[in-house]
């Protein structure tokens, strides 16, 4: 996140001395506190073989004191590295081909992987005389789970697994139970005894953790998660969401208490980012329908206490720094809104797109989801309140907001679209879609302000609200394509509003902001309708859950669109078989609410259903409007019952390969059955065959896995299903690889660019994931010219992603053209790709001599085609042209 300078040069100035600079002599402090090259650099393919190879002898040959007995196995090894290269290897334990909590076995060995230093496994006991057959069944395990928490809305299937974390190993089912207790939301794992029943063991992912804020106000409470004896700033109902000091180790401590209110304290900037990031994410579930950060469930690890006046998006990961004056961390709302806002952008369709106009776009989307997250949150005035303007609490550089979304003129950045806004510092040029976020959310007039948020052209704006404002914007983030401008951004947002809310009223409000802001319609921009639309139905909940036999309860929200209120008849569609539906009341005025309840029979078939919710018009009856509600019915337990598992839950297969599993079943309940065998969640290039496809509850199957060579590398998430009497399923992740090195691209937007002698000029550096795995490069440039810097910022990003080049000249740049090769090479040094940057710098251009000018010895100056220097200081007058006043000016070049 950038503040905005006072004019384009300083801005772009600020933004080299933030980055990392990448050629030119660096400063004595950076140089004594850079670490050694390659001190953490992971270790190179043969070592890691090396110490495969080391780690299997070493399993091996300490069997015994690893306590391992008949029918134990180990799996291939998951490794990490950590400082200076030292290689782990985690070896998970299975007995009699079930998992072994508590058995793993890690390895460690030193850099070059030939020697080993630890061996070590945190098993007690042999599982000599563990029992592998249950007495216990899963429904009943699975009730025992259940019953530990007051609400339940996600378990997952009970899983055979023996216990030996403690002093005597025993036979358990796992359970992992999501819901809440009434100390608030909860993810419990569960290990029932499967010979009596009882509670073997039970542990909590999450934590309320107590946190003292500098921004957010004193207590606040966090998702935090508990690891042995101690607890950890990780988020157990987040994924991926935590926060790390600045050498990249989450931050740990003996208790669930965070912080102490003060600047400086980094656990107290923790405790302000996890409590930003965090309803920033709920605020997305619950505003805008998006799942996480990414839209997949996932989010991203936050770094503090970053020596750096800024708080930037790597691409893959927040840092967190402070205020020129380095008096406050810049983690307030807002400002942790903004970065998590970039992820956003990035992981919508298009990624981050291409050039400057994209990258002003990008600056905006922070700005606006930083807005979204302190309206979620509605802080009162005596902390940081809803409002629009960005990073008013950090005092960036002096007391004033980095951008005012209100008025950005107000703060010397453009508010109104102009043919050379595309060519801007993008965060100045970031203030048009900020103006037109506000213009949408609340109008040009907004009750209890004196002023006017000025607009550009048009008659004025009435705003729509911000929750629905920010549907339509994350509306059309999801149709963003490369390259993003702000014509394409008012024709998605125009698109959007069409889509989630029927009618013009919405739709005809972003085209009145845009208008305002002077952001002219394309063709083909969507027109209304010429169908009058008058109201809408909308549930406030996109889905539910609800088991075979039960019902579940939904608010239908109705909404006013035209100038009268009408009366609507409510109704549903596309029920699945033996389920109905009832509405209280059935019949309501437009502006009204409406419960409308499900109810499911033993027989309605088990699965996700959409549900069509329609609100006719009493009075127009041809005249209606409707919704979808996804309903997912969960089966009951039937007289027959089975359960079905596969050897493994996750499967990791090279394109062009064959992996094999076992698929077994047991008989739960009742008599046996026949079964047909199928798989669901595979691309078509993807083979996955049962042998044989249909079984008697009891039996095995042999999977077999077969990805062809075209089948795009990542990870499949694959239902398995059996069915028979009553479908029961069971779900394999499965990671497809690219066998070949991972390979990028790389290109320059623009190419070229001309400056002059003590100028700066921009490009951005895009990379491509072409094949494999999104990795991470560093970025650096050679063949630079003496008296010109190039900085990148970020420095180091993941394919897929971009930077920012900075290309300055000094006093003593040479003018010329200049060819500067930026390069990216990935962490592992195996693959470098670069780009050709062609930097001409041109002379300064000598003005004209002016009268009523001073002039210091030196000056140079044209008069007549001839170019002068000043010999003694002086304020010119008329007549004092050089050539009538030798004493003060001497000829540098003859007349041409």
């Amino acid at each position: 996140m950038k503040p905005n300078g006072r004019s384009p040069i300083a801005a772009l100035l600020a933004a080299a001395l933030a980055a990392n600079v990448l050629y030119g002599a660096p400063s004595t402090a950076a140089a004594t506190e850079a670490p050694a090259p390659g001190t953490h650099a992971p270790p190179d393919a043969r070592s890691r073989s090396r110490a495969l190879d080391s780690a299997d002898k070493a399993l091996a040959g300490q069997a015994r004191e690893l306590l391992a007995g008949d029918g134990d196995t180990f799996e291939r090894p998951t490794v990490v590295f950590g400082p200076r290269g030292l290689q782990y290897l985690t070896y998970r334990r299975l007995h009699h081909g079930l998992p072994v909590y508590g058995g793993d076995v890690i390895v460690a060995t030193d850099r070059e992987g030939g020697t080993v230093t630890t061996v070590t496994t945190g098993q007690r006991a042999t599982l000599d005389g563990v029992a592998t057959k249950p007495v216990v069944t899963p429904e009943r395990a699975r009730e025992i789970a259940r019953n530990l928490l007051g609400t339940v809305t996600e378990q997952s299937a009970p899983r055979l697994t023996v216990h030996a974390a403690g002093t005597r190993p025993r036979l358990t089912w796992e359970s992992v139970v999501k819901g809440s207790s009434k100390d608030g939301p909860s993810v419990l794992h569960v290990y029932v005894d499967a010979a009596d029943g009882s509670i073997t063991d039970r542990w909590d992912d999450v934590r309320r953790g107590i946190g003292h804020s500098f921004y957010n106000g004193d207590p606040v409470y966090l998702d935090t998660r508990a690891t042995g004896d101690s607890y950890t700033l990780t988020d157990p109902l987040r994924p991926g969401v935590s926060c790390a000091g600045p050498d990249n180790r989450i931050l740990t401590g003996p208790d669930d208490d965070w912080g102490d209110g003060t600047a400086t304290n980094p656990e107290t900037t923790c405790v302000d980012v996890l409590f930003a990031v965090q309803h920033e994410w709920d605020m997305m579930r619950e505003w805008l329908g998006r799942n996480g950060i990414d839209g997949a469930g996932r989010a991203f690890p936050v770094r503090v206490g970053v020596n750096i006046p800024d708080a930037t998006w790597s691409g893959s990961s927040v840092d967190i720094g402070h205020n020129v004056a380095n008096t406050k961390p810049l983690s307030s709302l807002d400002v942790v809104g903004h970065e998590f806002g970039h992820a956003v952008f990035q992981t919508t369709s298009g990624g981050s797109g291409s050039g400057l106009e994209a990258y002003a776009l990008n600056e905006s989307t922070g700005d606006i989801f930083g807005a979204l997250t302190e309206h979620y949150v509605n802080h009162p005035p005596e902390l940081d309140e809803a409002d629009y303007l960005v990073g008013e609490e950090v005092d960036y550089d002096g007391d004033r907001p980095l951008r005012n979304m209100y008025d950005p003129a107000s703060l010397g950045d453009p508010g109104c679209y102009t043919p050379d806004l595309p060519n801007q510092e993008p965060h100045k040029a970031a203030g048009v879609q900020n103006h037109w976020f506000y213009l949408l959310a609340e109008g040009d007039r907004v009750a209890g302000r004196p002023e006017q948020s000025p607009v550009c052209a048009g008659t004025g704006v009435t705003g729509v609200g911000l929750r629905d404002a920010g549907e339509i914007f994350m509306g059309a983030l999801n149709l963003k394509t490369v390259p993003w401008t702000h014509a394409k951004a008012r024709t998605a947002t125009v698109r959007a509003a069409f889509s989630i809310f029927p009618g013009c009223l919405h739709a005809q409000r972003v085209k009145d902001a845009w208008d305002a802001v002077g952001v002219a319609a394309s063709p083909g921009e969507p027109t209304c309708p010429s169908e009058p639309r008058t109201f809408m139905v909308r549930p406030t909940e996109s889905g539910g859950v609800v088991d075979q036999g039960a019902s579940t309860a939904v608010t239908l929200r109705t909404r006013i669109l035209g100038a009268q209120s009408q009366d609507l008849t409510l109704s549903a569609e596309g029920l699945p078989e033996g389920a109905n539906a009832t509405f209280s009341p059935a019949r309501v005025p437009s502006g009204a609410d409406s419960t409308m309840t499900v109810t499911t029979s033993a027989t309605t078939p088990a699965g996700t259903h959409t549900v069509v919710v329609r609100a006719t018009s009493a009075t127009s009856p041809t005249l209606s409007h409707a919704a979808n509600y996804r309903l997912t019915v969960t089966p009951a337990s039937p007289a027959n019952d089975f359960s079905v598992a596969l050897g493994r839950d996750t499967a990791t297969v090279d394109r062009g390969t064959t992996a094999t599993m076992t698929l077994s079943t047991a008989t739960t309940r009742g008599d046996p059955q026949k079964v047909a065998l199928s798989a669901v969640g595979l691309p078509d290039s993807v083979s996955f065959t049962f042998n044989p496809s249909t079984i008697t509850t009891g039996q095995n199957a042999r999977v077999t896995v077969h990805p062809s060579a075209q089948t795009p590398p990542g990870p499949y998430l694959v239902t398995v299903r059996a069915t028979g009497a009553a479908r029961r399923t069971t779900t394999l992740r499965l990671n497809v690889r690219d066998p070949r090195e991972p390979d990028f691209s790389v290109r320059l937007t623009p190419e070229a660019a001309s400056v002059e002698v003590g100028g700066t000029t921009l490009s951005v550096l895009e990379t491509t994931t072409d094949w494999g795995d999104r990795q991470r490069v560093d970025i650096s440039a050679s063949g630079v010219p003496a008296g010109v810097n190039v900085a990148a910022n970020p420095r180091s990003i993941e394919t897929g992603s971009s930077s920012t080049i900075t290309f300055g000249t000094s006093a003593t740049t040479a003018p010329g053209t200049y060819p500067i090769t930026v390069s990216a090479v990935s962490a592992v040094g195996s693959v470098t790709r670069s780009a050709t940057f062609t930097l001409t710098v041109k002379p300064r251009p000598v003005p004209a001599w002016r009268p009523y000018t001073p002039y210091a010895v030196g000056d140079r100056v044209t008069h007549g085609g001839t170019v002068y220097r000043c010999v003694i200081k002086h304020v010119s007058l008329p007549g004092w042209e050089p050539p009538r006043a030798p004493a003060l000016w001497a000829r540098v070049q003859p007349t041409k």
